[in-house]
């Protein structure tokens, strides 16, 4: 599967996405972004996942965000930062990401944060020490 169905978005009490090992999946619609009672988000192994949506702010009840292995994946959209129950962030294996411009200090949930495998990341930003909840890093 290279897209999902224009009418994803529909699914209004969808809880848990998982997508994992869909690899050909390049891009994930707008709509997604309309599944407000989203807790589960996997996209593990879509190794041609190249963009999130920007507007990610609407997935409120997002406790699990998975990315490991989304090897095109360049960057994060900011909105993410606006995930209040986030407790599990991966993004293992995310080769292209080059950077996090991200204010981390806003992720006050997240206990579990995996970025392993990523040598290429230049450096944190310096927001990272405020998350004194870490329990995995």
């Amino acid at each position: 599967m290279k897209n999902l169905p224009m009418e994803f978005g529909k699914l209004q009490s969808l809880v848990d996405f998982d997508l994992s090992s869909y690899s050909e999946l390049g891009s994930l619609l707008e709509s997604i972004v309309d599944l407000s009672q989203l807790e589960t988000f996997r996209l593990q192994g879509c190794h041609k996942l190249e963009n999130l949506p920007v507007e990610f702010e609407k997935l409120q009840s997002l406790v699990d965000f998975d990315l490991f292995g989304c090897f095109e994946l360049g960057f994060l959209p900011e909105s993410i930062v606006d995930f209040s129950q986030l407790k599990i962030f991966r993004l293992q294996g995310c080769h292209k990401l080059e950077n996090l411009q991200v204010e981390f200090e806003k992720l006050q949930s997240v206990v579990n944060f995996d970025l392993s495998g990523r040598s290429e990341l230049g450096s944190l930003p310096d927001s990272i020490v405020d998350l004194s909840q870490f329990k995995s890093f």
